[in-house]
């Protein structure tokens, strides 16, 4: 339904005009006298001075702007100690927050004499301590410089650990070094943990225990059968995997009561890699699964190889946020996937760029009709990337029109060539929205110029970012 604008019209003295007829205008009434003066307050020359000049924030109690300087950049927080002789103290006493990457475009902005320098300056107790893909780039020996700097007194109690020893150029018979041993003193108060570049030897030597960890990333990960991080707390599990020399061969999630999301990030999965969740039950995103085939991911009995589904023997009420990724969208797969998520209510499904055209065309002459009435759809938001108009793609979106009852939200994300008001309409008939099934559904066609975002943007500011319900809010802008 189209809203006409209101418009108001105007007098050539510039007051609004009215509708309404001319009456006599009432005499006006006079304004009222102006309030008696009031005296003036007097203010010597040099306290008015003094006044203007007040420093305002240096007044504050040492706790808030303790707190304050520990969020600023590594640099800005040292330097704070410039600002008055107030603040001198405070930067050695704040935990200290040293983050390497947080200027992707100055890399290296911190030289690794600087940090030694750091840590001997500061009292502690550590807050984060983050090093970045390349920063050991000409380093023979990146497990030991990192252990040598995670024994400082000035990292006690730290919080957060991310680094990457990024050993690209490593033989691929040479094995990558393990996590310092360092790590194993924050065992009561890491976090947040990110390992990237390394390897986790076999047996006890491999265990890792962190009790109190409730984010943990998996880079570039070298990982046996036998290895183990235990935590039960934990809340968000993320693994990326580039193409390279280092496997992760099995990651199992053996009691994890408190876990939310399982992030896999990246298409450079091995076909021998498997991921198995034995006890998760607060679990509720998952993906993004990679073009079917890797890795292999199970659910008790119910499997899955990539975005395809093996078996579905086993239900999974818990999850109601995922991701996938297809080559050829296939509606029936989606289905099966609905089937053992039956309490899924955000779909995000990704097709590769390269996809051109396919034998499926998701025909509602091939829909299992009693399934179909008896199908419980909770799906409340659609967003499909990629989407090309052709037949597979509208008859896939036209099934969720016609038969999910309580959608809100469909997101089309077109090519910029298709962004026009005919190709839409068009595209709208062939839908058959007038005939949805949710009349307050919402249903955009959009389209994006800008770039997609990188994976380092989408690991460090979305995949654990536990504020926020949905980790693919932006999973149109994914790579």
């Amino acid at each position: 339904m189209g809203f006409q604008p209101i418009k108001s019209g105007y007098t050539e003295s510039g007051h609004a005009s009215s509708r309404f007829p001319n009456t006599k205008s009432p005499k006006p009434t006079p304004p009222p006298p102006p309030p008696p003066p009031v005296a003036m307050a007097t203010v010597p020359r040099g306290k008015e001075s003094r006044r203007e000049g007040d420093d305002h924030i240096s007044r504050l109690p040492d706790a808030i702007l303790g707190e304050i300087i520990s969020r600023l950049p590594t640099k800005d927080g040292g330097r704070t100690q410039a600002v008055a002789s107030r603040w001198r103290h405070l930067w050695r006493s704040v935990p200290l927050s040293i983050d390497l990457d947080e200027d992707p475009g100055a890399w290296r902005l911190i030289q690794a004499g600087e940090i030694s320098g750091i840590l001997s300056s500061h009292h502690g107790p550590g807050r984060r301590f983050s090093v970045p893909r390349r920063y050991f780039d000409g380093d023979a020996h990146p497990a030991a410089t990192l252990d040598g700097w995670l024994r400082s007194p000035a990292l006690d109690g730290l919080r957060e650990l991310e680094f990457h020893y990024d050993l690209w150029c490593r033989s691929p018979t040479q094995p990558p070094p393990p996590p310092p041993t360092s790590v194993c003193r924050f065992s009561s108060t890491l976090r947040v943990v990110s390992f990237g570049g390394c390897g986790f030897p076999d047996g006890n030597a491999g265990a890792l225990h962190l009790p109190p960890l409730e984010q943990l990333s998996l880079l570039n990960v070298k990982i046996s059968e036998s290895s183990l991080i235990v935590s039960r707390t934990i809340r968000s599990i993320g693994v990326r995997q580039s193409s390279g020399s280092f496997k992760l061969q099995r990651l199992v999630i053996q009691d994890a009561p408190c876990l939310e999301r399982l992030i896999l990030c990246g298409q450079h999965f091995y076909s021998e890699m498997v991921i198995s969740v034995i006890s998760a039950p607060k679990l509720y995103a998952l993906g993004q699964l990679p073009v079917e085939g890797r890795p292999r991911l199970e659910f008790g009995a119910t499997v899955f190889l990539g975005s395809r589904v093996v078996n579905s023997t086993m239900v999974v009420p818990n999850v109601k946020v995922l991701a996938l990724t297809y080559m050829d969208l296939s509606l029936d797969m989606v289905i099966e996937f609905m089937k053992c998520f039956p309490c899924l209510e955000n779909l995000y499904i990704k097709m590769t760029k390269y996809y051109i055209e396919s034998a499926e065309t998701n025909a509602c002459w091939n829909w299992d009709w009693n399934f179909i009435s008896a199908l419980d759809i909770r799906i409340k938001k659609i967003v499909l990337t990629t989407y090309q108009g052709n037949m597979a793609h509208v008859n896939f979106a036209k099934f969720f029109v016609l038969y999910a009852r309580v959608l809100r939200s469909m997101v089309l994300e077109v090519d910029v060539r298709n962004d026009n008001k005919a190709w839409i309409e068009r595209q709208q008939k062939m839908l058959h929205i007038e005939n949805r099934a949710s009349r307050g559904a919402r249903f955009d066609f959009v389209h994006h110029f800008a770039q997609p975002l990188s994976l380092e943007y989408l690991w460090s500011e979305q995949v654990h970012d536990l504020s926020t319900g949905d980790p693919f809010v932006r999973f149109d802008r994914w790579a």
